[in-house]
């Protein structure tokens, strides 16, 4: 299955950071990956029909009582999910909001390289981040302050007419190109986190369990690692409730590390009109930096070329 998952992704190593008129690329040593969620859903098929798992579609589901007589009920049922709405208080969870808002579209072409631009126009503070994930196609997310939604009047739009807004605001990128609208709904992201992972035979892994930010990582991959360590747990013992206490172990530690990263990523892109106001190479360090994951010597390992020509412009005070 890895093997057909990384043959139908699209992979790539660099990446621009734009900033109001200014460039600069990025090389990393190591490639960052996207794949359509169709081929990927279709791949997931066809590997669970092999095992024999039988998959049901549009049944809804509102209570657990039908699942009484399973083993293990493991929801995995996003960030908005039942499972853990019907067990809250139990799960210890709690739940805000962010201040910026955003919206997911699509770009019928491949727009290369990935690109991260942080744009003032009409008056307010804007990023869009692209990428593609097809030959043919690119995510495409736009995303703004809270006092920009407000103030250039996006918050008495609909959401076709932010669509043609933000076409306009990021017209140089779009090259004539509409913004493709996929259930777009510009929204504010959700920050849950759960101090219990497990109740009786329920486990959550995902967004269910804790919300990924779109800035520092892909939420399906986070769900297949939690699935992954879910399953090594339970090859270890025949007791679900021991399993449910390793699985605990084996993927708390890093799920809180990555927690933390997530938090300091997104408190950064929180803060439009203060970072906004450096200069792109300290711009570029800031953000390369942001999770606080990666220090000097990581940052020289990671993006080699850009860490030299911060050093040479900033001095030989930084490590290595």
């Amino acid at each position: 299955m890895h093997d057909k998952i990384s043959g139908a992704m699209i992979f790539n190593r660099e990446q621009r950071i734009h900033l109001n008129g200014t460039d600069i690329l990025l090389e990393y040593s190591s490639e960052g990956g996207a794949i359509e969620r169709l081929d990927l859903l279709k791949i997931l098929r066809a590997a669970c029909s092999d095992v024999g798992v039988d998959i049901r579609h549009n049944c809804k589901i509102e209570a657990l009582d039908q699942f009484n007589s399973y083993d293990l009920i493991v929801g995995a049922d996003g960030v908005n999910s039942l499972v853990r709405r019907l067990n809250e208080e139990a799960f210890g969870t709690e739940a805000y909001t962010l201040t910026n808002h955003f919206a997911w579209y699509g770009v019928g072409r491949a727009m290369q390289p990935g690109s991260l631009i942080f744009r003032t126009a009409a008056g307010g503070r804007f990023v869009g981040h692209y990428y593609p994930y097809t030959p043919r196609m690119s995510t495409f997310v736009a995303e703004c302050d809270a006092a920009t939604w407000r103030s250039v009047g996006l918050a008495g739009m609909s959401d076709d007419e932010r669509r043609k807004f933000m076409e306009t605001v990021f017209a140089p990128e779009l090259m004539g190109d509409p913004l493709i609208d996929n259930r777009s709904i510009w929204r504010n992201f959700p920050v849950v986190t759960n101090k219990v992972w497990s109740v009786g035979n329920i486990v959550l892994i995902g967004d269910a369990l804790m919300s990924a930010h779109f800035s520092i990582g892909s939420g399906t991959r986070l769900a297949m690692d939690d699935a992954a360590a879910l399953f090594e747990a339970i090859q270890q013992t025949d007791d679900v409730a021991a399993a449910l206490v390793r699985f605990d172990g084996i993927r708390r530690p890093w799920r809180e590390q990555f927690g933390e990263a997530a938090k300091r990523s997104f408190s950064w892109y929180e803060r439009l009109e203060e970072i906004m106001g450096q200069e792109l190479i300290d711009f570029a360090y800031d953000f390369l930096t942001r999770t606080g994951r990666v220090d000097d010597v990581r940052l020289a390992q990671y993006t080699p070329e850009f860490f030299r020509m911060y050093k040479k412009a900033k001095g030989a005070g930084l490590r290595p």
